[in-house]
């Protein structure tokens, strides 16, 4: 299975940790946890980082249920088999 594949499954399994910078993020940017989750089934995959530390990421765009566009970024750990929000930002 591929990177997103693992990301996407472990989200759809509700195996996925939250960070601290992204619960910040969401906060600051009055964007609820369902609606990214509910943008994974769409999200288109930017970038695929399996080399990344500590933890392999993918870099997608989601659009949120009001049509805004958002950059998020999630983790693999491999060890859990979980997935981790790492952050979400609106593209410049």
């Amino acid at each position: 299975m591929d990177l997103p594949q693992l990301i996407a499954t472990a989200i759809r399994s509700e195996s996925y940790l939250v960070s601290l910078h992204a619960q910040r993020r969401l906060r600051q940017r009055s964007v609820e946890l369902w609606q990214i989750e509910a943008g994974v089934t769409a999200w288109i995959v930017e970038a695929v980082r399996p080399d990344d530390l500590p933890n392999p990421s993918i870099v997608c765009k989601q659009a949120l249920p009001d049509g805004a566009e958002v950059t998020v970024v999630w983790a693999f750990v491999p060890e859990d088999s979980q997935a981790l929000l790492v952050t979400v930002y609106f593209p410049d």
